[in-house]
């Protein structure tokens, strides 16, 4: 949502400079018709943009409130089903595309990423690279049966938990969800944490474009922004690109794209349901039309981005 900009006495967390703008704001989150409102962060706080820097931002939320709003909304489900090739989930199978046709997979692999949820990379770059040591922070528990799967933590801490040496970060849609406070000491831990010409990927929604602003988001970037951002941190930018550079579409087809949604959602469910009991040849199948042809699994636009040390 875009209004008329407004100058607020206030200082860029990056670059220390006043008189920011205050042009974007918060929308009301809808799951399954419900508005989402929290106590710990909600539309009231307010977001702030640097044109010298190309960011935007929410600070008024402290890092303990943060951490409260993720506590108090996410619901962990035991998964006990058991998704056959979901190395071929649409979001991640692209993504390590994308990865592999800019840069190689090292033998050896060690690999960290911030917040997998019930999934995460790894299925998808095991299909590349076997030898992987795969190390994450969340608070869902991954059930992968793979070999060195580590988990770190529920929630990294910055300068205070100490990362393992890796040659891989992977961000897929959890920069947005920093702390405008702590993304310094964020990027300073990964420089130090990363081997030498280690990577990091990164994929955040491209927020700004889309005119789309929702809790708990608290960072947006323009691609300049982004690529100053990483520049700033002594990282050399490897790759950056914009897909689906379409805006969000008009609310009567929102309304089509919802219900298509639910209509795949509940054709995915039933096929969880039934798959153990369906030959190899059609889950194989299914999973590459349904998965693979679609992509990133979005309409609306995102950025992808991979960065070196």
């Amino acid at each position: 949502m875009i209004t008329e900009s407004r100058q607020i006495l206030k200082k860029c967390f990056l670059c220390n400079k006043d008189n920011l703008l205050n042009k974007y704001f918060y929308q009301d989150q809808k799951i399954n018709g419900t508005i989402i409102k929290s106590e710990y962060f909600n539309t009231k706080n307010s977001i702030y943009t640097c044109e010298e820097c190309k960011i935007s931002f929410c600070d008024d939320v402290s890092s303990d409130n943060l951490e409260k709003f993720y506590n108090t909304t996410s619901i962990i489900k035991p998964e006990n089903l058991i998704n056959r090739f979901k190395e071929f989930n649409s979001r991640f199978f692209s993504q390590v595309l994308y990865y592999i046709n800019h840069c190689s997979l090292k033998e050896n692999l060690k690999v960290l990423e911030l917040g997998p949820n019930k999934l995460g990379i790894l299925p998808s770059l095991k299909i590349f690279q076997n030898k992987i040591i795969y190390y994450y922070f969340d608070q869902i528990k991954i059930n992968h049966k793979f070999d060195n799967v580590i988990k770190l933590g529920d929630f990294w801490i910055p300068k205070k938990t100490k990362l393992p040496e890796v040659d891989l970060i992977w961000m897929s849609h959890s920069l947005e969800h920093i702390h405008p406070n702590d993304l310094k000491d964020v990027l300073e831990s990964f420089h130090s944490c990363l081997s030498d010409d280690g990577k990091i990927f990164i994929e955040i929604p491209y927020d700004i474009k889309n005119q789309d602003f929702i809790v708990p988001h608290t960072l947006f970037f323009e691609i300049e922004g982004l690529v100053n951002l990483f520049k700033k941190f002594k990282f050399k930018i490897i790759s950056i690109s914009e897909i689906n550079n379409s805006k969000k579409k008009k609310d009567t087809n929102l309304r089509n794209i919802s219900k298509n949604k639910k209509r795949k959602s509940i054709i995915s469910q039933i096929y969880l349901k039934i798959q153990k009991f369906l030959p190899e040849k059609i889950v194989k199948k299914y999973a590459f039309k349904n998965f693979v042809l679609n992509g990133p699994n979005t309409t609306l636009p995102i950025i992808r981005m991979i960065v070196e040390k």
